[in-house]
């Protein structure tokens, strides 16, 4: 009879989560940083410095962020 520590048929261990609780939280964190950098060029239409603005962040940080999630200011510009 197999243990209360184990399941399934031949004593095998339960199988593990493929992600963690906090790679599960980093990329949620990840997607929310994203949509919200890219809501902030649509309000601005693209500006980079009023998005950074806006974000509260240096405009360094914003560049280097959207360089990351692969962001181009230029998709938010109106003709």
């Amino acid at each position: 009879m197999a243990s209360g520590k184990d399941a399934g048929a031949g004593g095998r261990r339960r199988q593990e989560a493929p992600f963690s609780l906090k790679e599960l939280a980093d990329r949620a964190a990840a997607e929310a940083e994203r949509q919200a950098i890219r809501l902030a060029l649509r309000a601005t239409r693209g500006n980079k410095s009023e998005a950074a603005r806006l974000l509260r962040v240096d405009y360094k940080t914003l560049h280097l962020k959207m360089k990351r999630y692969a962001i181009d200011a230029a998709d938010f510009r109106t003709a």
